[in-house]
């Protein structure tokens, strides 16, 4: 029996988003000196390893079904003292029938999007699919031994609807304001910028809606950051209506691309708390955002520190941006409110309490 304490982490589809920088600085901050730590995924980790941490790919089509191999890595596993860490719905609820009431290990789940995310969906197996989840989450989630949520208002939401204190673990993506290299608005143009994946979620298309419908469409240079499975309809859309955007699919030095822009625009329809809208605000950049569940009204200070629109409405986004380019002094200010207010995201504030949880499992 190995006396030390173990922590199992499970990330089943690690990427390059957001979500994965958050649990790879969470993941770092745990102190090795007490825990051995396992992190377990369905596919290979694509960011820098963590040296003395144990990284186990699990053979499976599906994270429901992988959960029956990893029953046996953590039955078997020799520690005296373990802890099962999952995020996301689809994961979670599976985390905690087969982790906390099959093998009674304490488990910690973390959620990065808000409880709307189960409310979209693209066909009818996927409807069911999330229906499912859903009736699990309300039923399963008041066993689990500590809950978090990655924002305020998805932590409120998802206590309301589970009936067990949900914590808040603001995502660890703040270090520092940034030194811009570029100054604000020539008026010859604007560069927009947009750091998203191709997926539905994102909402793509409000923002080259708002563009193409703009009154200063010749004006507007955009930048759209990511990779995903609507790549492919996006650039068609960029072409047919001759849009001035430009397509990047590395997402290695976003520096680059904060510091040659002038206003950050997101148009999701969910999230948890947008990492990118933290980091661009950190470079100084004024944001405009729809109006999601959740984080980006907590970020922006419900429009003090930055402007809001409702989902999907690309007339008013093409407003605001006109707005921006006539007269940025309001938005400029925005900015700055903004920027005064990150130290809550901080990564030491939020790996320590991140910390603070784990250690109270023990």
């Amino acid at each position: 029996m190995n006396k030390k304490n173990k922590i199992f982490l499970f990330n089943p589809y690690p990427s390059t988003g957001g979500a994965d920088t958050t649990i790879h600085r969470f993941t770092n901050s745990i102190n090795l000196k007490k825990f051995d730590v396992e992190y377990l995924s369905l596919r290979k980790v694509k960011y820098n390893l963590i040296k003395n941490v144990t990284y186990t790919k699990i053979n499976s089509t599906s994270t429901f079904l992988s959960f029956f191999k990893i029953l046996k890595i953590v039955k078997n596993d020799k520690h005296k003292n373990k802890i099962f860490i999952s995020l996301q719905y689809f994961a979670n609820v599976w985390s905690i029938i087969f982790i906390k009431l099959i093998l009674r290990i304490k488990t910690f789940i973390y959620e990065i999007n808000h409880l709307n995310e189960l409310n979209y969906y693209k066909n009818f197996i996927e409807f069911v699919k999330k229906k499912i989840i859903k009736f699990l989450v309300k039923k399963l989630y008041i066993n689990s031994d500590i809950i978090a949520g990655n924002s305020k208002e998805l932590s409120k939401d998802l206590q309301k609807y589970v009936n067990k204190k949900v914590y808040t673990i603001y995502n660890p993506c703040f270090e520092n304001i940034k030194k811009r290299k570029k100054k604000y608005l020539t008026k010859q143009n604007i560069n927009l910028l947009s750091i998203a994946r191709f997926e539905d979620q994102k909402d793509h298309f409000t923002l080259l809606k708002a563009i193409k419908y703009s009154r200063i469409k010749d004006k507007i240079n955009l930048l759209l950051v990511g990779f995903g499975s609507r790549e492919n309809e996006i650039r068609k859309y960029i072409k047919h209506n001759k849009l001035r955007v430009k397509i990047f699919t590395n997402l290695k030095k976003l520096d680059y691309f904060y510091n040659k822009s002038d206003l950050f625009v997101s148009t999701s329809l969910y999230e948890g708390l947008p990492t990118t809208m933290i980091e661009a605000a950190s470079y100084r950049l004024p944001i405009i955002s729809s109006n999601f569940k959740s984080g980006s009204a907590e970020i922006l200070s419900n429009g003090k520190s930055g402007f809001l629109f409702k989902l999907r409405d690309y007339k008013k986004l093409s407003k605001l941006i006109e707005d921006f380019y006539n007269n940025p002094k309001i938005f400029l200010q925005k900015e700055k409110n903004c920027r005064r207010n990150l130290n809550r995201f901080s990564v030491k504030k939020n790996t320590k309490l991140f910390n603070h949880l784990v250690q109270s499992l023990i």
